[in-house]
């Protein structure tokens, strides 16, 4: 078979798999398609490469979620900057006077908060190690059941299960500290 004509299949087998998930991690339809035309680019320049050692969805699932978080993180450096720059007021002598966050519904100090924990738990996710973050980023971004890890990881069910737990045990612990210091 003509290899533009496999590539074709597999575009049409897994686009939209491939936005879903992509949407899920950037939450946002024009990034997410952004990213799956980016994934299926850089996908067909390494066709010739693909060996078939992956599932074909593990190899593109790979390449998707490597570019939605370069791009997360990008993101979170633009918006920093963003915030940085516009939701201060600085006096005459330079110095910041006031910070007014984003009404969310919460309180400015919840908001700060909530803010901080999802980076602390971002930032965790990036220093896991390769396995651990690779089963969260299946079941909480992707939202996949145990089952469909199973078969993207091949590995059996069982060891989703136990690679799951250590993970988010992983986590839990790393987390303790930070949520026992925000409860005093």
């Amino acid at each position: 078979m003509d290899e533009s004509i496999e590539f074709e299949a597999l575009v049409a087998t897994y686009e939209r798999r491939i936005y879903n998930l992509l949407l899920r991690m950037v939450n946002d339809p024009e990034d997410a398609a952004d990213l799956t035309q980016e994934t299926f680019f850089r996908a067909y320049r390494a066709f010739s490469r693909f060996r078939g050692d992956s599932q074909p969805y593990t190899w593109l699932y790979r390449i998707a979620v490597n570019l939605a978080n370069d791009h997360l993180e990008k993101r979170a450096r633009i918006r920093k900057r963003e915030v940085e720059l516009t939701a201060l007021e600085f006096t005459d002598e330079g110095e910041p006077t006031s910070w007014d966050p984003p009404d969310s519904g919460l309180s400015p100090e919840e908001h700060v908060l909530q803010q901080e924990l999802v980076r602390k738990v971002q930032g965790l996710i990036q220093q896991m190690p390769p396995d651990y973050k690779e089963i969260i980023l299946l079941r909480e971004y992707e939202e996949m059941s145990y089952e469909e890890m199973a078969e993207v990881l091949g590995i059996t069910l069982e060891a989703v299960r136990s690679r799951l737990a250590r993970a988010r045990a992983w986590l839990r612990l790393r987390l303790t500290p930070y949520m026992q210091e925000e409860e005093r």
